[in-house]
């Protein structure tokens, strides 16, 4: 267990569990999810249906969270959070099954990747505010960050190894059964974990709209869920991209990810230790900041150091804007009239928001590639940078006013 010192900020048992269990998830999609992508190419080569495949599983998991949000809320988020685990263990077992018959059936394997991503995320995200409180929640989401950048880390290392130890479509099969087994652990470990009863069953995604409309903190703080979603929709491709453009070897381009990453996982750790609730504004401006000052050096030409720099700036910022903003928004949905009542709906509209800016920022990014060399992406990120700038403005307490400088506190959510 993860200790703390205060009592108030020791992490619980079950908050242990869905750490480890969160590793497991992060670490099997590390080691196979690019190569479902991979796995397509070589078996129809064929961009076009790669991208209908990540489509729509894009499509299909904000759509199917509206619906799964309703399930949660009647059999419990714990049976979300179990059944997207068995789902996703489902999910590489039919692909063993179905070896090379994959690509004729990639459309139903992207609908349940979509879903029983929906399922795995609305309970992950659920139950982060049943096994931590406001003491320790910066703490939780800061391990999380770096269990994850830890197993994404470890994921491709162990998949190359695998190919390179069997070769051939063969090791692809090795990879999937492998991650079928750890996602099925990762589904029985789950069980150790007791279902919190809940005596209000009732679905409230359809007072959405009022609920933003009356409470407008809450309806602008979804806003920033978009605008927080676009950077992922857009740097899913680019970075890989520039850095093969600066330095066209494959090798290179996966050593300088275990840097970012490791970044990454350095910031996390810093913001999981000396992280404070109360300085979240400050963490939303210097990450803003952060996109910012990085997409400059790429004015001066598609250069290798100029992405390195850039990809740094976004790798130290990354988990300050993460975990500030999830803090702030979990903080806040609490704070509405249904209370911990409306806990599902707005982890499902956070998801809707979030998958919306993803699509717009893969949209932009097909537009761009389609109109325009490389050069256009240094626009795309400056602007999607820009608009990094919004996140702390919607949740500023002094909105639409927006301070500068560094605030002290984020914690006043006035319905202006």
């Amino acid at each position: 267990m993860i200790n703390t010192g205060k009592q108030t900020a020791r992490l619980s048992g079950e908050a242990n569990i869905t750490l480890f269990n969160h590793g497991i998830y992060q670490f099997g999609n590390a080691l196979s999810l690019i190569l479902v992508n991979l796995y397509l190419w070589r078996l129809t080569n064929d961009l076009w249906i790669n991208g209908a495949f990540n489509f729509i599983v894009l499509i299909t998991a904000p759509i199917a969270a509206m619906y799964i949000g309703k399930i949660a809320k009647l059999k419990d988020r714990l049976f979300a959070y179990r059944t997207g685990i068995f789902l996703t263990a489902v999910f590489y077992l039919l692909i063993v099954i179905s070896g090379e018959r994959m690509a004729d059936y990639y459309i139903g394997f992207a609908v349940l990747k979509g879903v029983s991503t929906s399922f795995y995320w609305l309970g992950h995200f659920t139950m982060i505010t049943d096994v931590t409180n406001d003491d320790n929640r910066h703490k939780y989401l800061g391990w999380n960050l770096m269990i994850t950048n830890l197993s994404m880390l470890a994921g491709p290392a162990v998949t190359g190894g695998i190919l390179d130890w069997s070769g051939g479509i063969q090791g692809y099969t090795y990879v999937y059964l492998l991650a079928f087994v750890m996602f099925a652990y990762a589904a029985v470990n789950s069980l150790k974990m007791k279902r919190k009863p809940t005596h209000h069953r009732t679905y409230y995604l359809k007072y959405s709209i009022s609920m933003m409309r009356k409470h407008r903190a809450f309806g602008r703080s979804l806003w920033g869920w978009f605008f927080f979603g676009l950077p992922q929709g857009v740097l899913g491709y680019i970075p890989a991209i520039l850095l093969y453009e600066a330095v066209p070897r494959e090798s290179f381009v996966n050593y300088m990810n275990v840097l970012f990453l490791s970044v990454t996982i350095l910031s996390g750790f810093a913001l999981a230790r000396w992280g404070r609730t109360e300085r979240n504004a400050d963490y939303l401006r210097v990450a803003a900041a952060g996109f910012l000052i990085g997409s400059v050096p790429l004015y001066f030409g598609i250069t290798l150091w100029t992405v390195i720099v850039f990809m740094l700036f976004f790798s130290f910022v990354k988990p300050l804007q993460n975990n500030a903003y999830t803090s702030f928004y979990y903080k806040l949905s609490s704070e509405l009239p249904l209370g911990a009542h409306f806990r599902v709906e707005a982890v499902v509209l956070r998801e809707v928001f979030t998958n919306a800016g993803r699509a717009a920022g893969v949209i932009a990014l097909m537009i761009t590639t389609s109109l325009a060399e490389t050069e256009a992406f240094t626009w795309v990120l400056t602007i999607v940078a820009a608009l990094q700038l919004l996140i702390g403005w919607l949740a500023s307490p002094h909105f639409p006013n927006y301070h500068l400088f560094l605030e002290r506190k984020l914690t006043r959510h006035e319905s202006k």
